[in-house]
Order: structure tokens, then sequence, then C-alpha cells
């Protein structure tokens, strides 16, 4: 119980970190004790998630599918709501039930082919990390943000300023009804059949259920002690335990525990998959009907719990002046559509990013300016829900690189600054038509003010004003220019991704002009001639 709540609420936490008091290349480390993210990211990026990797097999090869009730956040989240509900309804039980090999493999398989081949489009919609935290990013974290402001405010009225009101992220409606959909239809399967999702959908379940075939600790039923009362079988999650029979269907089994809790005389228990030599002060050993040896052991669901050991700046909007924007005839203005929307810095390129991206949501939850936005169909539906760089909400600031240090499955790779000022995701493109200096004879040049490259300057226009210029070869795509841009429906400038990542030049420091502008004083002096 302790461990569970620990890691649903830690995973659940990053997602609203506001205060950011866990740093981004520790959130990352967190992910990495989730199953698919570590896989995914050892295959990657060949980083130390190998050592998370392995030991969630390893747990497996010893206790079976301990991960799923003890680590996986949504295995946890369902456990949550079945015991809400069943409170509710008392009296609620569940029944064995038949395994749906066909469709928990049959997905299973689909998921590995399609990674394998394509990458991961179905890990978008099966992986559990990925489906919670869209759930605690898109439905939780608002909740908090608010909860969060109210006592801000109310505090700020005492003269008490520990807490700081902040803006919730933008998020298209779109990613919020398909999440609020998979949640709910999660939910209902967890109220009427427990663990029906683990079981048939879930592909880590599927991976690890196979795994839990070999596993050396089992849950299995004296037949010799059993009296029949049905107990267990009533609160299986799983629907995995058949007391007429006398089995565990140890594939489907999460190691919730709740059989051992309720059986009277301690016919369900651990047996060991190979003979042990046991002290029988330590065990009460007996033999089944069919000859093998069953433990019941002095190892309770305590003993074991205890006895596992586990892996081990305040986020806010820019502020400023409210911009003043001008609006003008659509018809009149330059229309243009773009054609590549950018991915995020250190994806390489959308290809390789719509490959890896899992659309956990968690490089969202943590940029500091709001442009990572999730796709809805930016990317076409293979990459639906993964992270775009949305320049009408903000720009990806010239000096930041969070989302590369917190994501957990290699589809942006970590880069330094230095790397990052190198790094093209688009290019600028002006529309001299749709400026207001070129139609409303107006002073603006919010574009270049605000590149950090200086990829965007400004040149001679005419009466003395000045219109802005771009310079590629500067630009880093960052979308300063087009977010800061005044004019609508259509900006003067906008940027237009590229599909495979370049570089840019970096740009000449003001430093370094002086020198050289001295220099050439200098020569010209000894050289007068």
């Amino acid at each position: 119980m302790v461990s569970a709540v620990t890691f649903i609420a830690l995973l659940t936490f990053i997602f609203f970190d506001i205060y950011n008091l866990i740093p981004a290349p520790a959130v990352r480390y967190i992910v990495l004790t989730q199953f698919i993210p570590s896989f995914l990211d050892f295959f990657t990026s060949l980083s130390p998630a190998f050592y998370f990797f392995i030991l969630i097999i390893i747990l497996t090869l010893i206790t079976g599918r301990a991960y799923c009730s003890f680590m996986c956040p949504l295995g946890i989240f369902q456990d949550i709501v079945i015991r809400v509900s069943s409170s509710l309804r008392k009296g609620k039980s569940f029944a064995f039930g038949r395994a749906y090999n066909f469709i928990r493999y049959g997905i299973l398989s689909a998921t590995a082919a399609v990674l394998i081949f394509t990458g991961t489009f179905f890990l978008l919609w099966f992986d559990p990390f990925s489906i919670y935290g869209r759930f605690a990013f898109y439905i939780v974290s608002p909740v908090i943000i608010k909860i969060n402001n109210f006592i801000a405010v109310t505090m700020i009225k005492f003269n008490q300023y520990t807490l700081q009101a902040v803006e919730i992220k933008p998020v298209s409606t779109v990613p919020v009804i398909i999440t609020l959909i998979i949640i709910l239809l999660i939910v209902i399967s967890a109220i009427f059949k427990g663990r029906l999702y683990c079981n048939t959908v879930c592909p880590v379940g599927a991976l690890l259920g196979i795994i839990s075939k070999i596993s050396f600790l089992k849950i299995t039923l004296n037949k010799d002690t059993c009296v029949n009362c049905g107990k267990c079988e009533r609160v299986c999650k799983s629907s995995c335990i058949y007391f007429k029979e006398g089995t565990v269907d140890f594939t489907r089994c999460v190691l919730c525990f709740n059989c051992l809790a309720v059986c009277p005389n301690s016919s369900t228990g651990f047996s060991t998959a190979f003979p042990v030599k046991v002290k029988k002060d330590n065990f009460n050993q007996k033999s089944t009907a069919a000859g093998a040896s069953f433990v019941s052991p002095v190892i309770s669901r305590k003993n074991f719990l205890s006895g596992m050991v586990f892996l081990p700046a305040v986020v806010t909007l820019p502020s400023g002046k409210e911009q003043k924007l001008y609006f003008q005839d659509a018809a009149k203005q330059v229309q243009y559509k773009r054609k590549v929307f950018a991915s995020p810095p250190g994806s390489v390129g959308i290809d390789e990013f719509n490959s890896r991206c899992t659309a956990c949501s968690l490089c969202i939850s943590r940029c500091p300016s709001t442009v990572l936005r999730p796709a809805v169909f930016q990317y076409g539906i293979y990459g639906m829900l993964q992270p775009f760089l949305d320049f009408s909400s903000g720009y990806c600031n010239y000096d930041c690189i969070i989302c590369g240090q917190v994501c957990p499955t290699g589809a942006i790779s970590k880069t330094d600054i230095a790397e990052k000022h190198l790094i093209r995701t688009g290019k600028s493109v002006f529309i001299k038509e749709n400026c207001i200096t070129y139609t409303n004879n107006t002073v603006c040049g919010a574009c270049s003010e605000h590149c950090p490259t200086k990829a965007v300057h400004m040149i001679p226009f005419k009466k003395g004003l000045v219109i802005p210029e771009v310079d590629n070869s500067l630009c880093t795509g960052c979308g300063a220019c087009e977010h800061v841009c005044p004019v609508r429906p259509f900006r003067a400038i906008y940027v237009d991704g590229i599909r495979k990542h370049d570089k840019a030049k970096l740009p000449v420091k003001k430093e370094d002009i002086k020198v050289e502008t001295k220099k050439k004083a200098v020569r010209k002096e000894d050289f007068p001639f």
C-alpha cells in the first residue's frame, strides 16, 4: 500500500509541479521506473535506463507481475477505483473469468510489430504510463492549479505570499476529450470487471504475464486444506482464481494479495517454481494432491512488501504588457498554409520523433513557455497527441533545454545550451503585404526585437520607416517572431517547420563586431594609404 501510494503520488506530482520542486533531470529518472519509457530509452539512447528496465524484468522473474500493482500508476489508479466502488456498492464481488488470450496477445504482437517496423503509434494508445500521464496533465493538473490559485489569492488578502497564482497551460479540446473517453472506459471496466484492461488490453501486462510463467514465486491454492468457501475468487480483481478446480492463472495475477488476506485457513500462499530446502521453523510445508511442494509461508503480505526494495524558479507564463493587436480584412491579406509543423528541438526530425514519442505529455507539462501542445492532426493521424511547437501559444526559449531533460523515451534527446543554439527546427517566412509597416505605415519591429539570433532584422523601407528582413541561415525556428507579431488573422511572419532538423549559424555577437571595428580602425591608422 505504501509503495503504491508513493509511486502514484510522485508520478502524478511531476505533471503539475508548478514550483519546480523536482529538477528536470530527476523527473526523467523518476519516469524511467516505468516499463515502456525505460525500454524505449534503453534501445534509443543506451542510457543508464538499462538498469531500470532490467530491474523490472528481474522483479517479474522473481515475483510475477508485482510491477502492475506497486509501480504502474494506471494499475494503482484502477485499484483505487475498485476500492472506492466496492465500498460504495457493498456486497460487490468478482468471479473467475476466462482469459481473452487472442485479444491480449494479439495487441501485444501488433504493438511489437508496429514498434519494430514503424514506431510507437500503438503505444500512443496502449502504454499505461502515457495514458495516465495525459490524464494527470489534462484532467488532474488544471484542478490542482485552480486550488493553488484559490489558496494563493486568499493568502494575499492576509499579506502572505508563499504561494503564487499561475495560469493553466492551454490545451486543445480534442486531446482532452480523447483522454476523458479513454479514462472513463478504463474506470467503467475497473468498476465492473476489475483489472480487465490490464489483462486484456495492456501490452505491458501481456508481456509481463508471459514472463511470470517462469517466475520463481507463484500464488497457488492448497487443495488439501481448501474448504471451497470461494472467498479468494470473489476478491480477485484479476478474475484469475478458480477455486472449484484449485487453479490460479498466474499470467493474469497482479499480486494484489487480496486472496491471502481473506483465506480463513491460509490455503492460498506462495509456492516456488523449483524445489527449495526450507527450515520447518520458518515454513509449514504440505503436499498437494498433485504431489507438488506447497509452501504456506510465514511470509505474509506485510513481510513480502517490506522485503521488496524499489528503485530509488516557479513555472509561470511570460508576463508583460498586453499586446496590441491589429485585425485586418482577411480577404485583403496574403493567406498561407503551414506546410510542416515543427517538432521539439532535439527530436532530430518529424519522422524520427513520430516513431519514438509515446505522447506521455511530460514535456508539455514542464515547458515553461507553453509552446509545446498536443497535436490533433498537425502531424497527421500517426502523430496524434504528440507535442508540436504551437507559436500561437508561446515560443521556444533560446536557452531552454527542459524538454530534452525530462523526455523518458529518447524521442527528444538531451542537449546542452550550446548545442540547442545550433538546432534549426523551422524557417521564418516574412510576408511584407501583411506587415502593418507596409499596410498602415506604422512603426513595429516586434519580430526583430524578440528574435534571439537576429535572423529577423530591420532594413530601411520608406519615409524613415524600417521593415523586417529574414536571414534563414541564422534562424533556429524558435517562433518568437511569429508569436509576437500583432497582425491578425494572418500574421506577417510565421515559421514553417522542416521535416529533418539541420544546423543554423551562430549569430555574431555585438562584442565581436565592436572588436572587429576597432581592428579595422587601427589598420586604417597604420596604413592610411
